[in-house]
């Protein structure tokens, strides 16, 4: 039986939160993947391919940053489109607490196109900002 679209996202929403990015690379995310998060913050930005998006998952986890899924529903015959909330404290004690909605498009049952959409960009540019803080110029310019 085919994986619904709504079933596809839920499984990389369960995935994410064991922490198995390997089934989400192989299982779940289309090749040619593309994904954007809007912002002014390290994590920011256009990825592409699966491996970026892994990339900046484990940096999510490492940040602290919980994801809950509230709400999933489909949008047509290729497209989901989720609300769910980023939580948590970094270590050095930035707090973000944001609902967010998310629109994934799926090709050949895996996802090939998100783009995130922020509740409180500046709550999240803030934490994300806090929680990667830049060197100091002679550092970066080494």
């Amino acid at each position: 039986m085919a994986t619904s679209n709504v079933e596809l996202v839920q499984r990389m929403y369960e995935c994410f939160n064991r922490g198995d990015m390997d089934t989400i690379r192989k299982e779940v995310f289309a090749p040619e993947l593309v994904w954007r998060l809007p912002g002014h913050h390290p994590l920011s930005g256009t990825k592409q391919g699966a491996e970026e998006v892994i990339a900046f998952f484990e940096e999510l986890s490492r940040s602290g940053i919980q994801v809950d899924l509230i709400g999933l529903d489909t949008f047509g015959e290729d497209t989901v489109v989720e609300v769910h909330r980023g939580h948590g404290t970094a270590a050095n004690g930035a707090v973000l607490d944001a609902r967010n909605c998310t629109h994934y498009q799926v090709r050949e049952a895996r996802i090939a196109d998100v783009q995130v959409y922020i509740s409180d960009q500046h709550a999240v540019d803030q934490f994300f900002n806090a929680v990667y803080t830049l060197k100091p110029i002679p550092d970066r310019l080494a």
